[in-house]
């Protein structure tokens, strides 16, 4: 065996035994070295080791308002629902499968958020570790959520965004479903924000007035935004995705080439980015009209939170596809300005944030000289499912979804109106946004027309008699004037004296009747004249022989014909009281019946 003899140098110890071990021979010293020094030897050497492999940090930061769905997106960024279930063939259906849901524990509503997704600061800040399958950490993302859009919470942003972070960064907007009226008014708050925060990571670092460190460094991000969509191409997919495993991250070690000619152990294959392999003859096409009008420098992408109200909107607030596509081609047409992605989110749906989740990692963990790989294409049709990556979209695809949008209008809008909020004033009715509220208007405002029927105040029951009470009073009138004879005999004026008794009463009457009428006649002779009681007539239909009760209904009858026949001096009533009471001591005969 040969032996390798000590130089003469100054080599140390450590560094003669590294040497050789990296040659695969041993060694030997003049000199043997203790046992505690190997360790401590092998202790440096493990942690040079370790110091070697540091994991990337990247950053994303989530801007939206209060309870827009910013917790739950978080929650779903830090747990993985896996992707969607395949969907099985009519023949291979059995009871109970469950379709394009994952059966991940996290396929529902979430209950529950962890209190790393809750922030109740202004700025809130928490992480999660992506790993491969071998469960190595790949790269630690952090997850910066900004309280609120006013300038007050402004200059906290350039803790998660500055000229440091900027290069390994990803934003996030938004929006809330339950709110659609407010989706491009919202954009225009937040959007403001993150021009304001770019603004002043260029003046990081100035060295006079024309160069600073800051916008050398958003400058190179602005060519690297504008070189991924330029050289964008959809992926296509050799295999279905498989199940993800225990960790976090379901998408295979990433691999040290750019254009893997094999398919991957996740059983994609991603389709070149540019046509050839030299940078000398590479050829990318000009950005689509329209694209990347406003580079911020950074990657975007808007969420639409909450997108299962889609149906709760069409039921309760007569939306229409109309609108859901209007609300649509808006948003596409905005997106593509600033070169960002637009994707609807549900609960209902995890795989929706699956989706996300590994666009972002692809956007983040795709170097020149590794990619972290991402199959899914552009998915416009389903409404509660959109997806469009950044540079797929055009505005000849836009109109495709309903013709007749005019995307020249809604980008030159949108133009007018983010230099007026820029300029701390309000957008003008034909902007963009005055154009967008005009046709999703707030139904809170009553100008929006509800699918449902108007609600019903009963009127109060005074107001409605008091309304109908002349009808009322004028009722008994009317059936009088439409009676028949038998009815107008009713009013007809009794035959036997002044008071008008109807001869209808008396016939219903039973043994009281005459005596009413009796006494009646009796109170009404007494304000008359004394006449002679003799020859007075007995009354028509009287009983024969004459009672006690027609007698004086006679005798009083009398009267009052003589007194009607005098002269009327008005002289005080004479009636002889001797007749009186010969004629009422014969009625109890017949009132006692």
């Amino acid at each position: 065996m040969t032996l390798l003899r000590p130089s003469t140098n100054n080599t140390t110890p450590s560094q003669s035994q590294s040497t050789s071990s990296t040659l695969g021979i041993s060694t030997q010293t003049q000199h043997t070295q203790p046992a505690s020094d190997k360790d401590e030897i092998w202790s440096t050497i493990l942690r040079g080791v370790a110091s070697s492999k540091m994991v990337p940090t990247k950053n994303v930061l989530i801007l939206g308002d209060p309870k827009c769905g910013k917790s739950t997106l978080i929650h779903y960024l830090k747990h993985d629902p896996g992707p969607q279930t395949p969907k099985l063939e009519s023949d291979d259906v059995q009871p109970g499968t469950s379709f394009g849901v994952s059966s991940h524990p996290y396929t529902m509503t979430v209950d529950n958020l962890d209190k790393g997704s809750i922030s109740t600061l202004a700025l809130g800040y928490t992480f999660v570790d992506v790993q491969d399958e071998e469960n190595e950490a790949m790269a630690r993302l952090g997850l910066y959520q900004l309280g609120l859009s006013s300038p007050e919470y402004q200059p906290l942003l350039k803790f998660a965004l500055n000229s440091d972070t900027l290069a390994d960064s990803f934003v996030i907007l938004c929006l809330d479903w339950t709110r659609p009226w407010k989706f491009l008014e919202t954009l225009e708050r937040w959007i403001d924000v993150l021009q304001r925060s770019i603004q002043e990571i260029c003046k990081e670092g100035s060295v006079g007035e024309s160069w600073s460190r800051g916008k050398a460094i958003v400058d190179d991000l602005r060519e690297k935004v504008e070189h991924f969509l330029k050289t964008y191409s959809e992926p296509t997919v050799n295999a279905a995705p498989p199940v993800p495993s225990s960790s976090t991250n379901t998408a295979s070690t990433p691999t040290t080439t750019s254009v893997p000619s094999t398919p991957l152990t996740t059983g994609f294959v991603l389709t070149p980015l540019v046509t050839t392999t030299t940078a000398a003859d590479q050829v990318t096409l000009p950005l689509t009209q329209g694209c990347l009008t406003n580079n911020l420098g950074v990657p975007m992408a808007v969420v639409c939170c909450k997108s299962d109200a889609i149906n709760t909107l069409e039921q309760t607030q007569d939306y229409d596809e109309d609108q859901f596509d209007f609300i649509q081609q808006t948003l596409r047409c905005i997106c593509m300005k600033y070169g960002a992605a637009l994707v609807y989110t549900s609960t209902l749906y995890p795989h929706t944030f699956h989706n996300l989740r590994q666009y972002i990692l692809h956007r983040l963990l795709t170097r020149s000289t590794k990619t972290f790989p991402f199959s899914l294409k552009a998915q416009v049709v389903e409404r509660d499912s959109v997806f469009v990556p950044s540079g797929w979209d055009s505005w000849g695809k836009i109109r495709i979804l309903k013709e007749g949008f005019d995307c020249e209008g809604v980008s030159a809008g949108w133009d007018a109106d983010i230099e007026a909020v820029a300029d701390r004033q309000q957008p003008g009715d034909h902007g963009a946004r005055g154009l967008y509220e005009e046709a999703t208007p707030n139904p809170d405002t009553g100008d929006m027309p509800l699918n449902i029927p108007p609600v019903v105040v009963c009127e109060d029951e005074q107001v409605f008699l008091e309304r109908h009470f002349e009808t009322l009073q004028r009722a008994p009138e009317i059936q009088n004037r439409s009676g028949t004879g038998a009815d107008a005999s009713l009013t007809r004026p009794s035959v036997v004296g002044p008071l008008g008794i109807s001869s209808s009463s008396n016939s219903s009457s039973s043994g009281g009747g005459p005596s009413h009428e009796v006494l009646a006649n009796f109170f009404q002779s007494l304000i008359s004249k004394k006449a002679p009681l003799t020859g007075a007539t007995p009354l028509a239909g009287s009983p024969k022989g004459g009672s006690s009760s027609s007698s004086l209904s006679s005798l009083l009858g009398a009267q009052s014909l003589s007194n009607r026949s005098e002269d009327g001096k008005g002289r005080p009533p004479q009636v002889s009281r001797k007749d009186v009471y010969k004629e009422l001591d014969k009625m109890p005969h017949y009132t006692t019946k």
